[in-house]
């Protein structure tokens, strides 16, 4: 069975017999019957009830016709899809980005785009971990960027590795933890600590808490790492994140690595849904993503 035949049974579906159907795909009414007649001798089937120049889809016909239309409209949409990635004129591609990886690889992601889509509208959300998955799960983006503990249970994404970290703790010089040696949280928690929200693996490794170390862990919250930073090198507040995110502080000695016993890995994923997965747009992100993470950066279309 050939496009073709989709084609044409769905339009003797709709026109209600063979003339009309053969006007509407501008082919002769002898030339449409006999595509049939072969299509019905190959499958050993009948797809048509024919009288009076009517032709009725037989239980198989409507089977076929049913399956037919979300067919040659995904076929559509795919050489569409084709067509304006080749011009770099796909429209619009969103973005969903939490505060780390609205740090890495996002901003070497769209310059990426700029210089591969010059054309393409770029639209990025900012969102919390957890909200990161919510606006893909809804549909308010194509891709979105999310650490692997939020992205655990939604089983049903396409994911694609972009790079890995290690989770640390960080510390203005001079801080009483600096002076730890495989801290542990009974140790870490006595003093107050900044992240953007409380991962699964951070409550495991804390255990059951006291109450004052609960606060500690919750004393400053943000979506912007910019003010996490700002915050520990501004108090005695522990930062907490990915390493990455902390490398120009501690390089040039405004922070320092606090040794405790949290061992807990930091993955980025590209995700999208299996829907927006078929996108040849999409499918370029997951590229030009991992291209931003591996490869020199990009100079960015004037």
């Amino acid at each position: 069975m050939e496009l073709r035949h989709l084609e044409q049974i769905l339009e003797i579906c709709r026109a209600g017999g063979f003339s009309g159907a053969a006007r509407k795909l501008q082919i002769s009414q002898p030339t449409l019957s006999k595509s049939i007649a072969r299509l019905e001798a190959q499958l050993s089937l009948k797809l048509f009830e024919r009288s009076n120049g009517a032709a009725r889809p037989t239980a198989y016909g409507a089977f076929v016709a049913q399956r037919a239309e979300a067919l040659l409209q995904g076929v559509s949409a795919l050489s569409r899809d084709l067509e304006q990635l080749a011009r770099g004129e796909e429209g619009k591609i969103r973005i969903a980005v939490g505060p780390a990886s609205r740090l890495k690889p996002l901003p070497e992601l769209l310059r990426r785009i700029a210089v591969r889509f010059p054309k393409l509208h770029v639209e990025t959300i900012q969102e919390t971990g957890p909200g990161v998955m919510t606006t893909l799960q809804d549909g308010r983006v194509d891709i979105a960027f999310g650490y692997s503990e939020h992205a655990a249970r939604y089983g049903d994404l396409i994911r694609k590795k972009m790079f890995e970290d290690q989770v640390i703790m960080v510390a203005r010089p001079g801080h009483p933890a600096l002076a730890l040696r495989d801290g542990g949280p009974r140790d870490v928690l006595r003093h107050p600590c900044a992240i953007p929200n409380v991962l699964p693996g951070i409550v495991q490794w804390g255990g059951e808490l006291s109450r004052e170390e609960a606060e500690n862990l919750r004393a400053f919250s943000s979506d912007d790492y910019a003010l996490i930073i700002q915050r520990a090198l501004d108090t005695d507040t522990i930062a907490i994140g990915a390493a990455f995110l902390f490398d120009r502080e501690i390089a040039a000695g405004r922070l320092q690595r606090i040794s405790c016993t949290l061992d807990m890995p930091y993955a980025c994923w590209m995700l999208t849904t299996a829907e927006r997965w078929r996108s040849p747009l999409v499918k370029a992100m997951a590229e030009l993503s991992k291209a931003a993470v591996t490869e020199r950066p990009a100079t960015a279309a004037a």
